[in-house]
């Protein structure tokens, strides 16, 4: 499969990431095995440490581009991360992950995407993105003047290709709308994060990824 480097993150010709992800998945491997032989000397709290030192830098970089596309592309960031998460808590090989990630507090690939997505939702929703994303979303009140239980909520753009369909003009207003509103009103970007992470944390505990 051709692809080009562009700041970090390898292009494939029919964007669908599977180049970025073969790299940072071989890359994300080779932090495990130095974390495995730590497991034998350091505490979980210090694991956990190396954990967010050598590997969530590539689960987190660029990630609302090249994680937006189908969960089976995923899957092997998301079975490098239960094979770490039990290194991690010291925790048998065959030991359900889930449990593991909720007591470690640590966001699988899937809600590390939707984190990024509703940041970036927050951000427009409260005006501090750049003025070229200006009115890139519009709400139902925006579109028609009559009152609709749906008329606060951000529209979609309308999709074609799934590719568009995975890109933030679509996933970022359907992310946003199904969130809370307790979260969707936080009072500040840092008390955002924190609302959206405790709320990732317990709905990944209820998901379950093929």
């Amino acid at each position: 499969m051709e692809s080009t480097k562009f700041l970090g993150v390898y292009i494939d010709q029919h964007f669908t990431w599977k180049t970025h992800i073969n790299v940072i998945s071989k890359k994300i491997a080779k932090s495990i095995g130095l974390i495995y032989r730590a497991s034998f000397y350091l505490h979980k709290n210090s694991l956990l440490s190396l954990y967010y030192v050598l590997i969530y830098p590539y689960l987190t970089y660029c990630n609302l581009i090249w994680a937006s596309t189908y969960i089976t592309n995923l899957q092997q960031v998301y079975l490098l991360q239960k094979r770490v998460v039990r290194l991690i808590t010291k925790s048998d090989y065959r030991a359900p992950s889930k449990p593991l990630f909720m007591k470690m507090k640590i966001l699988d690939i899937f809600s590390i995407y939707s984190l990024q997505a509703s940041s970036f939702m927050y951000l427009y929703h409260n005006n501090k993105l750049p003025l070229s994303f200006c009115d890139v979303f519009q709400t139902g009140r925006q579109i028609h003047s009559y009152s609709t239980r749906n008329s606060e909520s951000y529209r979609s753009h309308l999709c074609r290709t799934n590719f568009k369909k995975f890109s933030i003009l679509y996933q970022g207003p359907r992310i946003w709308n199904s969130l809370p509103m307790h979260i969707k009103t936080a009072s500040s970007f840092q008390c955002f994060k924190q609302l959206m992470k405790l709320f990732l944390r317990n709905k990944q505990d209820n998901v379950t990824h093929i």
